[in-house]
């Protein structure tokens, strides 16, 4: 975990929209060599969630809670040039959002992991058409797409996408994530072979580190 005293500096700073302050506690995070994934996972994940829950209470703003997403956006950005992926492979993926979900934060997350294992990503982003990741799934040949959705009302989507993935590359694996999922039925989810849930980036890094 990440010191408490840090991630309420940091929290603080992203509220009140002091993007200086959190570069710096990031410029320190790296400095102490803390894993990229902690700093994704308690200091990111842990400060939306607490922002989301707040906007949702009534306490702060949609435009303060998108101020928020930009700034952490950004960050990523500075991470992504400092922890640089190690020896190349020859594995692809491509990572996406659903189509008509706009949150990839978890998603470009999740790329990075990829990349820092070695592996060349095509990151979507967010709201993707499903014909669109077809075409690129056919021209690429990717060894794994991953699929994000936050919101449960886009749980059909990410069915349907499944479908018609499954219908054109039945043998392909295809990885999911984000908090849409722990709201669905997981013998939907089950009934699907080579489909692969990750409730965290370390469970990913793991996964990863097992393909051949």
């Amino acid at each position: 975990m990440i010191r408490e005293v840090y991630f309420f500096d940091f929290f603080n700073s992203l509220i009140v929209g002091d993007k200086t302050n959190c570069s710096v506690i990031i410029e320190t995070l790296h400095r102490e060599n803390v894993d990229v994934k902690k700093i994704y996972t308690n200091l990111f994940q842990r400060s939306l969630f607490r922002i989301g829950k707040m906007w949702d209470e009534n306490q702060i703003s949609i435009a303060e809670e998108h101020a928020a997403t930009q700034v952490i956006e950004s960050l990523m950005g500075l991470l992504q040039l400092k922890y640089r992926c190690g020896e190349k492979t020859d594995k692809k993926a491509i990572i996406s959002c659903v189509d008509k979900e706009f949150h990839l934060i978890g998603a470009r997350m999740a790329a990075h992991i990829f990349e820092l294992n070695g592996w060349n990503v095509s990151f979507l982003g967010a709201s993707t058409p499903t014909r669109e990741i077809i075409k690129l799934i056919e021209k690429i040949k990717p060894d794994i797409v991953g699929l994000s959705f936050n919101f449960y009302l886009n749980f059909f989507r990410l069915t349907k996408e499944i479908d018609t993935i499954r219908k054109h590359f039945p043998d392909l694996k295809i990885l999911i994530g984000g908090q849409g999922v722990k709201q669905t039925d997981e013998k939907v989810i089950n009934k699907y072979e080579n489909l692969f849930y990750f409730n965290s980036l370390f469970e990913l890094d793991t996964f990863i580190k097992k393909q051949k």
